[in-house]
C-alpha cells in the first residue's frame, strides 16, 4: 500500500512538471527568450532548404542584430539586408535577409530586430540566406554599434561560413599579380594579405570602381558565397578602402642561430637577404636586438624601445662592404662557425658574412657600437636570451637609432615569460616599434562609433592589440630530428616569398626548425634548404 502512494505521488509529479514545460522541453520552467542569435541560426542549414519555426528556433522567433550593409554605391547583392550579432560566446556572426528594395532603407549601424519565423533559410546565389521577408518582419530599434572581424585570407578561406555576411578586415593587402599602369580596381580580381589570395569585387558602377589601387590597402567589407563556390570580399563604399602605405622592405630576416651548441658567446648569427643591390657604404644600416630576461628587464626600464640600452637592447652598426639582390647576408660574431664551438664547418671565405667581436670574459661586457641611451651591459652569453621572454632581433636602416625609429625589419621570438614589453598606460608609451612586414601591422582600422565608417588606429608597437605574433624558442618545438632540447644547435629557418614588385610578403615567414650537426652542417644546409626565403618579381 505504501509503495503503491509513492508511485501516485511520483506520478503526479511528472505530469504536473511535463503540464509546465508544455513544448519547450529545453527550458524547463520558463518561457524561452524569443531573441536567437545568429550563431544558433546559421548551423540549422544542412544543404536542404528549413522554415524557421519556434520548434526549430528553441523556442524563438526574432533575431536581433545591427545592420552592416549599405546599398548606395551598389556594390552589394541586390535586396539583402545584412545584420551581424554577437549574442552568444561573444563570437562576431552575420547573415543575410532578402527584403528585396527595402533593404536600401537601411545602413550600417542601424540596429534592427527581425521576425524570422515562417521564413526559409536558404544557400540563395551561393549566399546563406533567409528568405520570404518583408520590411514588415523588421522593426527599426535606434542605433547599435557595429564591431569588425579582423582575420587573414587565410582564416576566411579556410572556414568562410564563419565569416559570410560579417564585416571583416583584411589589412595589408595588395593586388596580386600587381595591376598594369592604368588599370584600376573594379572587377573581380585578387588581392593578397600574406597568408593567401582573396577575390576583391568591385562593381563598375561603383564611383570608386576607376580608382587607382593603393600599394597597401586595409580592405573593409563583407565576404559572400557566390553561385560557382569560391566566396568574394565586397566593399561597401570608398570609405571601406584605407590607404596603409608600404611594406616594402629592402633587407629581410630570412633566420637566425639563436642557440648554438656549446657556449653561445661569439658563435651566435642572423641571417638576411636584400630585395636590391646595398653598398653599406653608401647605405648604412645597424642590427639592434633585444633581451628581456627578468634580471634584465628589473634592470633596465623600457624607456626608450629599441634605443634603451643597458641589458635590454645592444646594437651594432653595418657600414662596409655590400650585398647584392637576392643574396644572403650574415652579421655574426668572431666564432664564426655554423654551429658552436666544437661544428667541423665555419662559414667559407665566400660566405658574405660581417663579423663583430662579442667578448665571453668578465660581467656585462659588451657595448657593442654604443648610440643608444644608456650603455648597452649585455651578459657574456650572447645577445638571445634563451629564457623563455621575449627577445627579438630588428634592422634599422642607417646608424642612429631612437624611441621613434621604425624598423626596415623586426621579429621576436618568446615562449611566455613575464617581462614588461610593453605598457600602454605609460606616457610615452613604453614598448618596441614594429613596422609593416608579414607579421606585424603599424596600423590597424576600427569602425568609428559616430560615422560608421572605418578609421585607422595606429598599433605601432609590439605586443599593441593584435601584433603578438612570435617565433618559437626552437628547443621548445618538435622537428625532424626529434630534439627539443637546449643546447642542440637548432637553427630558425624564417622562409617566406617575397614580392619585389609589389614590395610585400605574399607567403608570410613560417618558423622552420633546422637542427645543425656539428659535424655535417655547412652553409648549404642554410641556403640550399627547401624552406628558405624567396624573392619574386
Amino acid at each position: 500500500m505504501k509503495n503503491s502512494l509513492y508511485l501516485l505521488l511520483v506520478i503526479s509529479i511528472a505530469v504536473t512538471v511535463n503540464s509546465c514545460t508544455k513544448t519547450y522541453k529545453n527550458y524547463p520552467g520558463g518561457e524561452p527568450n524569443a531573441i536567437v542569435s545568429i550563431l544558433d541560426i546559421r548551423p540549422l542549414y544542412k544543404g536542404q532548404d528549413i522554415i524557421l519555426s519556434k520548434d526549430n528556433l528553441y523556442g524563438g522567433s526574432k533575431l536581433a542584430g545591427v545592420v552592416i550593409s549599405d546599398h548606395i554605391e551598389k556594390n552589394l547583392p541586390d535586396g539583402l539586408l545584412v545584420v551581424q550579432d554577437s549574442r552568444r560566446l561573444s563570437t562576431l556572426k552575420g547573415i543575410s535577409i532578402d527584403i528585396g528594395g527595402a533593404a536600401a532603407n537601411y545602413h550600417p549601424g542601424d540596429s534592427v530586430v527581425v521576425e524570422i519565423a515562417g521564413g526559409t533559410l536558404t544557400r540563395k546565389n551561393g549566399i546563406l540566406t533567409i528568405t520570404g521577408l518583408t520590411e514588415l518582419n523588421v522593426t527599426s530599434k535606434g542605433k547599435g554599434v557595429v564591431a569588425i572581424n579582423a582575420i587573414t585570407v587565410a582564416q576566411l578561406l579556410a572556414n568562410p561560413d564563419n565569416y559570410e555576411s560579417s564585416l571583416c578586415l583584411i589589412n595589408k593587402a595588395s593586388f596580386n599579380p600587381s595591376l598594369k599602369s592604368g588599370e584600376t580596381i573594379g572587377g573581380a580580381k585578387p588581392v593578397n594579405d600574406g597568408f593567401g589570395d582573396l577575390v576583391l569585387y568591385t562593381d563598375a558602377g561603383t564611383s570608386y570602381a576607376k580608382n587607382a589601387p593603393y600599394a597597401l590597402a586595409a580592405y573593409v567589407g563583407i565576404p559572400f558565397g557566390t553561385a560557382d563556390g569560391p566566396v568574394q570580399l565586397r566593399t561597401r563604399n570608398v570609405y571601406d578602402i584605407v590607404n596603409m602605405g608600404s611594406s616594402a622592405q629592402e633587407l629581410l630576416i630570412t633566420g637566425y642561430q639563436s642557440d648554438p651548441k656549446g657556449g653561445d658567446g661569439g658563435y651566435e648569427y642572423v641571417q638576411m637577404m636584400a630585395t636590391k643591390d646595398i653598398d653599406f657604404t653608401v647605405t648604412p644600416y645597424s642590427i639592434v636586438f633585444s633581451a628581456n630576461a627578468g634580471t634584465n628587464s628589473s634592470a633596465t626600464p623600457l624607456d626608450a624601445g629599441w634605443a634603451t640600452g643597458g641589458q635590454r637592447t645592444i646594437k651594432w652598426n653595418i657600414t662596409t662592404g655590400s650585398v647584392q639582390k637576392g643574396k644572403f647576408f650574415y652579421f655574426g660574431f668572431q666564432g664564426k662557425k655554423i654551429n658552436g664551438s666544437l661544428g667541423t664547418y665555419s662559414f667559407p671565405a665566400s660566405a658574405n658574412y660581417y663579423q663583430k667581436t662579442f667578448t665571453t670574459t668578465g660581467t656585462n661586457p659588451n657595448k657593442g657600437d654604443g648610440g643608444l641611451v644608456r650603455a648597452s651591459a649585455f651578459s657574456t652569453s650572447g645577445p638571445w636570451a634563451n629564457s623563455g621572454n621575449t627577445c627579438g632581433v630588428a634592422i634599422f636602416k642607417g646608424t642612429t637609432v631612437t624611441e621613434t625609429s621604425v624598423p626596415e625589419d623586426v621579429l621576436f621570438m618568446a615562449t611566455g615569460g613575464g617581462a614588461a614589453i610593453y605598457d600602454v598606460t605609460k606616457t610615452p608609451i613604453l614598448g618596441y616599434r614594429i613596422c609593416n612586414n608579414d607579421w606585424y601591422s603599424m596600423y590597424s582600422v576600427s569602425i568609428d562609433p559616430v560615422t560608421y565608417r572605418p578609421a585607422i588606429t595606429p598599433y605601432l608597437y609590439y605586443r599593441s592589440n593584435g601584433n603578438t605574433a612570435s617565433a618559437a624558442y626552437p628547443f621548445n618545438e618538435a622537428h625532424p630530428a626529434g630534439s627539443t632540447a637546449s643546447d642542440a644547435g637548432l637553427y630558425s629557418m624564417m622562409g617566406g616569398v617575397y614580392n619585389i614588385t609589389l614590395g610585400r610578403w605574399t607567403t608570410a615567414r613560417k618558423q622552420v626548425i633546422v637542427e645543425l650537426f656539428q659535424a655535417t652542417a655547412t652553409i648549404d644546409t642554410l641556403e640550399l634548404h627547401s624552406s628558405v626565403t624567396k624573392l619574386v618579381e
